[in-house]
């Protein structure tokens, strides 16, 4: 495609695409932002998945010290063996694979020492040859021992060990033997081999069950040692994190240490799901920008952890929402330039246009001729009325349909009232002069006699022109064909009523017929059948089973058709509008309640409706009609008929709660409505919809109690604000 440099200079000076241009730029920073505040939304969404995973693991094997614990509680002297087979039960390497050790360290006393290193040195409950070697390290005399004794799985390095040889171990054993709740060593332990390992001990007090442990001295009388265990942090962080794609760092701030808070301090580092040994630079940048960073906060028995999820930005933008910024501003740059593009090229059109119109006005005088061949051929003729002395020039066309032949120059406004029907000459007089008075335009079909005494409709135009001094120009359309047609037309459409009154009339008579000679004649019949099948089924019961079974299986199939049977003649007419038009709606109500499940509220006067039988049907129908598209279209949940005489009208409103119609919401296959309508029109009666979208409709029919000759209905819609 071949740019002009025309185009090109005027793209570029124009302020408008300069314009688009800016708000595209501003579109494609909308979008960007959008996508960044998607993103993040994935990444907090990630991390709160992440942290709850973390700590749930962690709270897990919380918890496993706590089900010891509860084992002690029972049984204050629970066996070696038995300890063993509890830890063997819990499957630690399949569950919880963080955990590396459950131990027991009893409290021994000084007197007791002795006792205590003979009785597990005896103990072969596990081992046939016992524990020959045991005592208790480090050596020398002390006050109290806090040993290590039951240990899974054994570690001989550890086995008997005295934890309050450390005073900083015996510090937090003592606080949590005070405080009865779980501690840590307090000290984090570094293994480096292969890769670096953290371990963390935690430690749970015991309480001789029996003994009260609500104050401290109770719960020193009854402290009678505490259960621990050892976690490996690599492995638990591994566990809990297998399923993400988050990098986590965990750091150690202590005991709540403010200034450990929010720390990056390598020395309490925990874990690092990151490559080993990464470098200072693989280290996510707070401030940089690259990366999403959250930090969140965990308690883990006395101590607090900081956990650091961090994402690269680009591991969380897939390829659309890379390209989609990108993609916006190109299309506003585009929709810029196209709709500039648009612009000139209408500019450019309407210089041509301006050419184009110069060369047409040479051949208007040619067209003049053409135009009053078309009037001629369009049955249109035109005048132009001067309001000085009231002349009027008249075309070819106007001459013919006013039957006026050309014999004089000069015609004038009185010429024209001559023609017009008497019966509509002040009206036409009284709309040409307000036109010419004012800028209404005047507009009006009537009759106009011709000269040999015929009379013709014409559509009549008229407008004042915006010249000095004005002059009223009108046109003169000749309509007799068309005022022919829409007459016959009208008579066709009563002649058509009249049929559908008439083929209702004998369509409900040919019902009631039907449904008469149906009970008069099948209905005894099968009455009679049913009589003689009873009687058999009576003889037969003792003395023949099986032809009794059979009997009675013929007895249920024509209570069955019975039943149809009736259900047939109520569809046909239903029997109860011969009781009265109070009594079938009352009928027709409770069938559909059951039919429905919509309630239906009825309130009628207490006066006899007294009614003649094609009304009362009429009426019936209507409310049938009604009653079903109410629960075809409305999706209402309740319904209100009203019954009443007013005047000499008898009055039928239906209204109901549901969605409600529009005005133009009738269908050209939905002939509902069409069917109320003429029913309505047949007994010279009106018909009102009031209705508003969400605020139901209502459906007034209003019905004269006496014929009263051919009144024509009227069928409003009515919009409620």
């Amino acid at each position: 495609m071949r740019v002009s440099k025309r185009f090109l200079l005027s793209l570029l000076g124009s302020i408008a695409w300069w314009t688009g241009v800016a708000l595209s730029i501003t579109l494609y920073l909308i979008v960007l932002q959008m996508v960044t505040e998607k993103n993040q939304a994935t990444f907090e969404h990630q991390v709160n998945h992440a942290s709850l995973a973390v700590q749930s693991r962690v709270h897990s094997y919380i918890n496993v010290l706590h089900g010891i614990k509860a084992l002690f509680s029972a049984k204050n002297d629970v066996s070696r063996a038995e300890f063993h087979a509890y830890v063997q039960q819990l499957e630690i390497d399949k569950n919880y694979p963080g955990i590396v050790s459950l131990n027991f360290a009893p409290i021994v006393s000084a007197s007791e020492r002795e006792a205590f290193e003979r009785s597990v040195r005896r103990d072969t409950s596990l081992d046939p040859s016992g524990y020959p070697d045991f005592t208790i390290k480090p050596p020398g005399e002390r006050d109290e021992y806090h040993v290590l004794t039951y240990l899974e799985p054994m570690e001989p390095r550890a086995f008997g060990n005295d934890m309050n040889a450390l005073d900083w171990v015996a510090e937090a054993s003592a606080i949590s033997r005070d405080s009865g709740q779980l501690i840590s060593s307090g000290r984090i332990v570094r293994l480096k081999g292969s890769e670096e390992k953290v371990y963390l001990a935690m430690r749970m007090p015991l309480y001789r069950s029996g003994m009260p442990a609500d104050t401290v001295e109770q719960r020193r009388a009854a402290y009678f040692g505490s259960v621990g265990a050892g976690f490996d942090l690599n492995a638990l962080m591994k566990d809990a994190m297998r399923t993400s794609v988050l990098r986590v760092r965990l750091f150690d701030a202590g005991h709540a240490d403010p200034s450990l808070l929010g720390t990056s301090d390598p020395n309490h580092l925990l874990y690092d799901s990151g490559p080993t040994g990464a470098a200072s630079d693989d280290i996510p940048d707070i401030h940089s920008g690259d990366y999403f960073i959250r930090r969140i906060s965990m308690t883990v028995g006395p101590r607090v952890w900081e956990a650091e999820f961090s994402m690269h930005r680009a591991a969380l933008i897939n390829g659309f929402d890379a390209y989609l910024p990108w993609i916006m501003l190109v299309i506003g740059l585009a929709g810029s330039t196209l709709l500039y593009g648009i612009y000139y090229s209408m500019m450019t059109a309407r210089r041509r246009a301006v050419e184009l119109a110069r060369e047409m006005t040479k051949d208007l005088r040619t067209s003049e001729a053409s135009l009053a061949q078309a009037q001629q051929m369009a049955r249109l003729g035109s005048w132009v009325l001067e309001p000085g002395d009231n002349q009027m020039s008249w075309s070819a066309e106007t001459y013919r349909i006013l039957g006026v032949e050309r014999s004089r120059l000069r015609l004038g406004l009185d010429d024209l009232m001559d023609r017009v029907h008497p019966d509509e000459r002040d009206a036409v007089r009284q709309g040409l002069t307000r036109a010419l008075e004012s800028d209404d335009e005047f507009e009006m079909e009537h009759r106009v006699a011709t000269g040999d005494g015929a009379v013709r409709w014409v559509h009549t135009i008229a407008r004042r022109s915006r010249r000095d001094p004005p002059v009223l120009r009108g046109a003169m359309r000749d309509i007799t064909e068309r005022r022919q047609t829409m007459e016959a037309l009208k008579r066709s459409q009563d002649l058509l009523r009249e049929l559908t009154a008439y083929q209702d009339r004998v369509k409900e008579d040919e019902r009631k017929r039907i449904a008469r000679e149906i009970h008069d004649e099948l209905g005894q019949t099968l009455l009679a059948l049913r009589i003689d099948v009873q009687m058999l089924e009576a003889r037969t019961a003792s003395s023949h089973p099986r032809l009794n079974e059979k009997v009675r299986g013929a007895l249920h199939h024509i209570d069955a058709t019975v039943k149809t049977i009736r259900n047939i003649i109520n569809n046909l007419r239903p029997a109860v509008l011969d009781l009265g038009l109070a009594a079938a709606i009352e009928w027709q109500v409770a069938q559909f309640r059951r039919r429905s499940g919509i309630a239906c509220e009825l309130v009628m006067s207490d006066e006899d409706l007294a009614v003649d039988d094609a009304r009362a049907t009429s009426l019936f129908r209507i409310l049938q009609e009604s009653l079903t598209n109410v629960v075809r279209h409305a999706n209402a949940t309740k319904v209100t008929i009203e019954l009443q005489q007013e005047n000499d009208c008898l009055v039928m409103r239906i209204t109901d709660n549901g969605i409600g119609i529009y005005p133009g919401d009738r269908r050209n296959n939905s002939f509902g409505l069409v069917g109320v309508e003429e029913r309505v029109h047949a007994l010279n009666g009106e018909f009102f919809i009031t209705s508003a979208p969400g605020k139901g409709t209502a459906l007034t029919i209003h019905i004269p109690l006496q014929p009263s000759g051919n009144t024509i209905s009227r069928l409003n819609l009515i919009d409620s604000e």
